[in-house]
């Protein structure tokens, strides 16, 4: 499977919290990279419905310590993501066109953004 492609994202949107790195970078391109801890403030808020800015600590730490183990070595490793753990910036590379109207339109349908 192509890293980038219509099969990496469609592996990768089973999870609700992948998609939502998906959304949250995508949302976010023209700003990339962006830190981790700003992507998981993020991604914990729209898990809970909440701003970003009102995800308690907890929460904020159990999301960024996924992220950082989990989630964004995976996806980089199916070249969703480009992750530097040491500078902890995540970006987005470009996706086959196919795979990026998949996740904007997923992320109009899910979110109601519009990307």
């Amino acid at each position: 499977m192509a890293r980038g492609s219509v099969g990496s994202v469609v592996v990768s949107l089973s999870a609700q919290r992948n998609r939502y790195i998906l959304y949250s970078l995508t949302r976010h391109a023209e700003n990339a990279p962006m830190g981790v801890e700003v992507l998981a403030r993020e991604v914990a808020g729209l898990e809970h419905g909440i701003a970003p800015e009102s995800v308690p600590d907890e929460t904020f730490e159990s999301v960024l310590d996924d992220l950082s183990q989990n989630s964004l070595p995976t996806l980089s490793y199916r070249g969703l993501v480009e992750y530097d753990p040491l500078s902890g910036l995540v970006g987005r590379p470009r996706y086959s066109l196919t795979a990026e109207t998949l996740v904007s339109l997923l992320t109009r349908i899910e979110l109601g953004w519009l990307s």
